[in-house]
C-alpha cells in the first residue's frame, strides 16, 4: 500500500486520524509490510481401528480407547479438535501437536506432512461452540462418493475396495473436526475392523466356538454385507470390536489344495486391507486324534494343519491355539492330552486356550438305556415310544434315578481376552499400516482429480511420455545401426 492508493475505500479520510495512520505504519514509512498469509489446515486422511471390546459407546471403561490418526498439512495451526460419532459430539484428547514448520523464502517447496493422534472420549453433555458451523459444513459438503468420481480409467490401488471395510453400525458416521483461529475443516474417519479367522478340520468345534463368541458379545451385527462379495460357505460376525470369520473345515484329502487356497486368501489380505486376516485361531477338538503328514524333506511327521499354519507364519500373522471339548477327556487325563496337543503344534501356554464352547452332556446309565429303548424299533413293528407309553410307570423309583451331568460353557471369556491381548500387541503396527494405505489412496484420488480438472496437463503428460518413449526407441535403433555398420565395415577390410 502506498500513497497512490489512498483514494481506495475512503482512504483519503485517514489524514483525520493520525493515531490510526501511526498504527497502520503509514505515518512512518508510507507502506505496510505484509506478513505470510496463513492458510487453513488440510486433512488428507483420518483413520481409526475399531477398539477392542467396543460396545457402541465411545469412552466406555470396559473397552480400549478410540484412537484417530490424522494426516495433513498445517495441522500445527489447529487449536481445537472435536469428534462426532453417529451425530453425538464427543470429547477429545490430542496426544501431541506437531511443531510449526520452518518457512523459507522458497514458496515452491512441498509442504511438510504432519500427523496428529486424537483420543476420542465419552459423549459431551453440551455440544461445542462451533456446532452450528460444523453442522452447516456437513450439510454443505456431503461425503464424497469415490465411485462417482471420474478417475480417467486409471487403476488406482485400493480405490475399489474402500467401501468394503466391515465396521459396526455405531461407527458408520464418524467425523473429525480441526479448528484454527480462522477456519474449521473436517474429514470423515475411515474405520477398519480387525479380522480373526477360525481354522480347523471338520468337527473341531469351529462353528460352536463362532456362535459362542458372537453370543457372549454385545454387538453381533454386520454392516454393508452386500459389498463384501464373500464366499457362500463363509460366515462372519462382529463381537467385541472384532470380525470373526468361520468357514467349512479343512479337507484332509485335499490338503495341498487347501494350503494353496489359504495362502492365496492371506495374500489377498496383504494387498487389500479390507480382507486382511489379523489373527488365526487354530481350533482342535480334544477328543480327536491329530492328523499328520510326511514332509518330503524330512523323515519326521508333522500335524497336517501345520501346512496351513506355516503360510500364516511366513506372512507374520500371529496365531493362537484353541482346544475345544475339554470335558470329553476324564479329569485325570486332561492335562496329559492338552500337553500333547500343545507339543504337537509347538504352542506355548500363553497362546493356548482350553474351552468348552457348548454345554457338554454326560448321560446317566438309566437315561442312556431308556433313550435306546425309546428310539429303537421293536421286532413286531411297534415303536419304542408307544411301548414306553403303554408300560407301567414306577412312581416310587423314578424320582431317585440319577440325572444327566451337564457341563456348562467354559473358557470363552478367557479366550476372548487372549485374542485381545495378542491383537493389542500388534495395534500400533496395524494403525500405521492402515494410515499409510489410506493416505496413499487419498493422494492418488487428489492426483486423479487434478488431471480431470486440467485436461491439458494430462495431454502434456501423455506427450512427454510419448516423447520419452520415442527418444528411447530412436536411441536404441541408432545403437543397433551403429553396431551393424561397424561390423560391415570390419568385414570389408582385407
Amino acid at each position: 500500500m502506498n500513497d497512490g492508493a489512498s483514494s481506495f475505500l475512503g482512504m483519503e479520510q485517514l489524514e483525520q486520524f493520525p493515531h490510526l495512520q501511526q498504527w497502520l505504519g503509514l505515518a512512518v514509512a508510507g507502506t505496510v509490510e505484509l506478513g505470510h498469509i496463513v492458510e487453513s489446515p488440510v486433512i488428507r486422511a483420518a483413520t481409526s481401528l475399531v477398539p477392542l471390546g467396543w460396545n457402541g459407546i465411545p469412552g466406555d471403561k470396559n473397552a480400549e480407547p478410540l484412537k484417530v490418526d490424522i494426516a495433513g498439512f498445517g495441522l500445527h495451526l489447529c487449536t481445537l479438535v472435536h469428534a462426532q460419532v453417529n451425530g453425538r459430539w464427543c470429547s477429545t484428547t490430542v496426544e501431541s501437536f506437531p511443531s510449526a514448520p520452518t518457512y523459507s523464502s522458497n514458496y515452491g517447496e512441498p509442504l511438510e506432512l504432519q500427523k496428529i493422534r486424537v483420543i476420542v472420549g465419552a459423549p459431551l453433555r453440551q455440544p461445542p461452540k462451533h456446532q452450528s458451523i460444523a453442522d452447516s459444513l456437513l450439510s454443505m459438503f456431503p461425503t464424497i462418493d469415490s465411485d462417482g468420481v471420474n478417475l480417467s480409467g486409471q487403476n488406482i490401488f485400493g480405490l475399489s475396495q474402500q467401501k468394503k471395510f466391515l465396521r459396526p453400525e455405531s461407527l458408520s458416521n464418524f467425523f473429525i473436526f480441526c479448528t484454527s483461529d480462522f477456519s474449521t475443516v473436517f474429514k470423515e474417519v475411515h474405520v477398519r475392523t480387525r479380522r480373526v479367522r477360525l481354522l480347523g478340520f471338520e468337527g473341531a468345534g469351529k462353528t460352536s466356538l463362532f456362535k459362542a463368541i458372537l453370543g457372549q458379545g454385545k454387538l453381533t451385527t454386520l454392516t454393508d454385507i452386500e459389498n463384501l462379495h464373500l464366499d457362500t460357505d463363509i460366515q462372519e460376525g462382529i463381537a467385541g470390536g472384532l470380525c470373526y470369520s468361520d468357514s467349512t473345515g479343512v479337507n484332509l484329502q485335499e490338503l495341498t489344495a487347501e494350503a494353496t487356497r489359504f495362502r492365496d486368501e492371506l495374500w489377498r489380505g496383504i494387498r487389500d486391507l479390507s480382507r486382511k486376516t489379523d489373527l488365526v485361531v487354530l481350533v482342535h477338538n480334544l477328543s480327536h486324534r491329530i492328523p499328520r503328514y510326511n514332509h518330503p524333506n524330512s523323515s519326521n511327521q508333522y500335524p497336517a494343519l501345520s501346512l496351513l499354519l506355516n503360510e500364516a507364519k511366513a506372512l507374520g500373522i500371529p496365531w493362537i491355539l484353541a482346544i475345544t471339548n475339554k470335558f470329553s477327556v476324564s479329569a485325570h487325563q486332561q492335562k496329559a492330552a492338552i500337553d500333547a496337543v500343545m507339543q504337537a503344534y509347538q504352542a506355548s501356554p500363553s497362546t493356548t486356550g482350553v474351552i468348552n464352547s457348548c454345554p457338554y452332556v454326560i448321560p446317566s446309565a438309566a437315561s442312556a438305556s431308556l433313550s435306546w429303548s425309546v428310539i429303537g424299533e421293536e421286532s413286531d413293528g411297534k415303536m419304542g415310544v408307544q411301548k414306553f407309553l403303554s408300560a407301567p410307570i414306577n412312581l416310587v423309583r423314578r424320582p431317585f434315578q440319577r440325572k444327566d451331568t451337564i457341563f456348562p460353557m467354559e473358557g470363552i471369556n478367557s479366550l476372548s481376552r487372549l485374542v485381545n491381548h495378542v491383537l493389542q500387541s500388534q495395534e500400533e503396527a496395524s494403525m500405521e499400516e492402515f494410515a499409510r494405505d489410506r493416505l496413499e489412496v487419498e493422494l492418488a484420488q487428489e492426483r486423479a482429480r487434478k488431471l480431470d480438472r486440467h485436461p491439458e496437463s494430462r495431454a502434456k503428460a501423455s506427450a512427454k511420455t510419448a516423447a520419452a518413449v520415442g527418444a528411447t526407441f530412436g536411441a536404441g535403433v541408432g545403437i543397433v545401426l551403429a553396431v551393424v555398420m561397424g561390423a560391415a565395415s570390419a568385414l570389408r577390410k582385407p
